[in-house]
């Protein structure tokens, strides 16, 4: 029986037959599930090392999709539930933020996908970092004689140490020890007070370099502290020497701060001596160095409410050039004999006379009659002018640069 054949028509609607058909086919098969987000993992990672109280630390978070690196995403850091900052990952996955560790807190870091990434991958958020500041201890000595910034003492001449614990435990202890090379010369234990500060003093019986240490718990501070002889003269030079000079420019006495016992050292250690009614010589000794170790030996101002002026004392023999209650200079003086006194009293500079004149005086300042502040030589320790105020040379036009006409001058016994 032969094959029927099938006209136009007929072909047509075979055709649409067998397409309705395949459509209610895929209709009755389940729709492809769409593809779930890609888990997202973040590690926070801070600082190697102690972090001081105040101090910076950083924060490395590393930011993963699938065990590998996301980059170009931005990942937020919080402080507790305070914002701490925001960066973008790197090629590696990583940002990075830095924080000021003032106090102990737990950081975390979150991301949370952006618009066009929230099919693709899923948020994620660190485990807590805690970090807290370690614990930092300073220690400073305090004295009245320095080289530089160097503190110097003498032996037995105790100083002030003081310093801080950071964070602020007031309460807590602190150990502060001496050293002496390698051998422990002394130590105390201080309480902390408000602000974690504290002080206490400690004193060092021998000479040398000595180490200053304070210790709360595993934290500690070191500082250091020189020991001196207490003898220096003419040609002397050192650290003592210089924190001798040092001290008396503070005092106001007209001494250099080189190192050097120079003859300018000289006058402003045998000023020095007469203000403080020690025997008048040029050498500093012991009682010299432990007057100026235990920040004595300054010149009280009589006259304070004068303002800028000049006193003359004469039981000590010194001219004093100061500024209110501060002294600006302090020389060693030689007045006028028995025979030929130097008047007391109040005056004023009228005349000024640079260099020399006939008379030998160097760069006068007259103040009364012929009575003059001047420089010359000698200027011995005991009264040998003929009424004025002899000064040493080298002084003269530092003092007739000073005073001004019209300043007042204060002379008494």
């Amino acid at each position: 029986m032969g094959r029927m054949r099938l006209g136009g028509w007929d072909r047509w609607r075979r055709t649409a037959v067998l397409g309705a058909a395949a459509t209610g086919l895929v209709a009755l098969l389940p729709a492809p599930a769409a593809a779930a987000p890609v888990t997202t993992a973040l590690k926070l990672a801070g600082p190697k090392g102690a972090v001081p109280p105040g101090g910076k630390a950083r924060l490395t978070a590393t930011l993963t999709a699938g065990g590998k690196p996301l980059s170009g995403r931005a990942v937020a850091f919080l402080a507790g539930s305070a914002p701490a900052g925001q960066a973008t990952t790197n090629s590696r996955g990583k940002a990075r933020v830095t924080v000021t560790l003032s106090a102990p807190t737990a950081y975390t870091a979150s991301y949370t996908p952006a618009a066009a990434d929230t099919a693709a991958y899923a948020p994620s958020q660190s485990a807590p970092l805690e970090l807290a500041p370690a614990a930092r201890v300073t220690v400073s000595v305090g004295s009245y004689l320095r080289a530089g910034r160097r503190p110097v003492t003498i032996p037995g001449s105790r100083v002030r140490v003081r310093g801080r614990v950071r964070p602020a435990a007031p309460g807590a202890r602190v150990e502060v020890s001496v050293f002496r090379k390698s051998r422990r010369v002394q130590r105390k234990t201080v309480t902390v007070g408000a602000g974690g500060r504290y002080a206490v003093s400690v004193k060092a019986s021998r000479r040398g370099v000595h180490r200053v240490r304070a210790r709360h718990g595993a934290a500690s501070g070191n500082a250091r502290l020189w020991v001196v002889r207490t003898r220096a003269r003419g040609g002397s030079r050192g650290i003592a020497v210089r924190a001798l000079q040092r001290r008396l420019k503070d005092l106001g006495y007209l001494a250099p701060v080189t190192g050097r016992y120079d003859g300018t050292t000289q006058r402003a250690v045998l000023a020095f001596r007469k203000v403080n009614g020690l025997a008048r010589i040029t050498s500093a000794g012991r009682s010299v160095f432990r007057r100026l170790a235990r920040g004595k030996g300054g010149f009280k101002v009589r006259y304070p409410g004068a303002g800028k002026h000049a006193e003359f004392d004469w039981s000590r023999q010194v001219l004093v050039l100061a500024r209110g209650a501060r002294p600006a200079m302090i020389l060693h003086t030689s007045s006028g004999t028995s025979a030929t006194p130097t008047v007391f009293g109040k005056y004023r500079f009228y005349r000024r006379e640079p260099g020399y004149n006939n008379k030998s005086m160097y760069y006068s300042l007259y103040f009364v009659g012929g009575y003059a502040i001047h420089g010359y030589s000698p200027v011995p320790t005991y009264p040998a002018s003929h009424g004025c105020l002899r000064i040493p040379i080298p002084s003269a036009k530092r003092v007739y640069g000073w005073v001004s006409l019209g300043d007042p001058i204060f002379t008494y016994r």
